[in-house]
């Protein structure tokens, strides 16, 4: 897999230690904004030494092709991570499938980096793994996550009705597909 790539404004790494600090920093600048959409977390997770490890896991999921994890960051700032993606439960034929999930950080909203750094990493994605179908879930009320999927072509296929544990309560999401016309 493609351990780093650039599109016109980002530098797109996959996991690796070189960028543990970067990638403790960002989540724990953005605990309070990633609270409302992802599981809960205790202070733990934001330690620099449980970032090790869910980095040391990452590093050899990407080596086996289980999962993709990037850390995406501006040209002009690339010591700080701005974001992050994964593709989780990569599955080969008949499946051919994966599981999408992005976020940003709070402060970079609004200029489009998570969307340029989607479809860079989808490009890549497919490219090396032979998907056919990327799949997401998304809050009904996260407009903005709704709108980068939108713009990367992803369809809605329904909801799922109390699908994911967020802030102790399962929470209703959207289901959301790609499909890989050239496939």
């Amino acid at each position: 897999m493609i351990k780093e790539f650039e599109s016109d404004r980002l530098i797109i790494r996959g996991s690796n230690m070189d960028y543990l600090e970067a990638i403790a920093s960002y989540y724990t600048e953005n605990r309070d904004f990633f609270e409302k959409y992802e599981p809960e977390r205790d202070d733990v997770y934001y330690s620099l030494e449980y970032q090790k490890r869910l980095l040391e896991f990452e590093v050899a999921n990407m080596e086996k092709m289980i999962s993709v994890y990037y850390y995406y960051s501006l040209k002009e700032e690339p010591d700080k991570v701005i974001g992050s993606l994964s593709f989780s439960r990569i599955r080969k034929e008949p499946y051919a499938s994966t599981i999408f999930g992005y976020n940003i950080h709070e402060a970079y909203q609004g200029h489009g980096y998570c969307t340029e750094a989607c479809e860079a990493s989808i490009d890549v994605l497919i490219e090396e793994a032979d998907i056919h179908r990327i799949e997401s879930r998304v809050l009904p009320d996260n407009l903005k996550s709704i709108r980068v999927l939108e713009r990367l072509g992803f369809f809605c296929e329904g909801f799922e009705r109390a699908s994911i544990l967020i802030g102790g309560d399962f929470r209703d999401h959207l289901r959301y597909a790609w499909i890989n016309e050239y496939y």
